[in-house]
């Protein structure tokens, strides 16, 4: 923190944790080895709390799993409880390589999800419009909701440019 502290004295800074899902299974199943999504909500309180800007990326959004909407308002709820300054969303995409572990791991933990995820993701690794919009949209309409802004009470922020002196002759 105390790099972080040092660093936005200077410059702009500003740092997204990344909570696609507060649900303990879904978590559990689909991001094994990480940081439990309340630890990494405290973890921005704490720099929020510093004066530093923090928010949170709910990303990767899961199609099916962590897209319903009382889920998504939980991240978004307890997001601002921990004084994220923002909240952004987006969803799952799936590259040649992350495709193939994601959909094999999803074979296992999700079977009944499989079809939908080969439809979704046929000929592309990125969903279209109709399937991101409406999610971002929601996201966005509960940040508005539930006041997410910047709210901090301090703010580590870089001091003005200095002038450039003018010399008169």
């Amino acid at each position: 923190m105390d790099v972080l502290a040092e660093a936005a004295r200077r410059a702009q800074v500003s740092v997204t944790f990344s909570v696609p899902t507060l649900d303990d299974e879904i978590w559990r199943r689909t991001e094994p080895g990480t940081a439990h999504p309340r630890q990494r909500l405290r973890a921005l309180k704490t720099l929020v709390d510093a004066g530093i800007r923090a928010n949170v990326g709910m990303a990767p959004i899961l199609p099916g799993l962590s897209d319903r909407p009382e889920l998504l308002e939980q991240v978004v709820r307890e997001a601002r409880e921990a004084g994220a300054c923002g909240v952004w969303a987006n969803l799952l995409h799936l590259r040649p390589g992350t495709r193939e572990h994601f959909l094999t791991t999803l074979a296992e933990d999700y079977p009944d999800q499989l079809p939908a995820y080969e439809r979704l993701y046929a000929s592309r690794a990125y969903l279209g419009a109709a399937e991101t919009k409406p999610v971002r949209e929601l996201v966005s309409d509960l940040t508005r909701r539930h006041g997410v802004r910047d709210r901090r009470t301090t703010r580590l922020e870089p001091g003005p440019e200095p002038e450039q002196l003018a010399l008169s002759l």
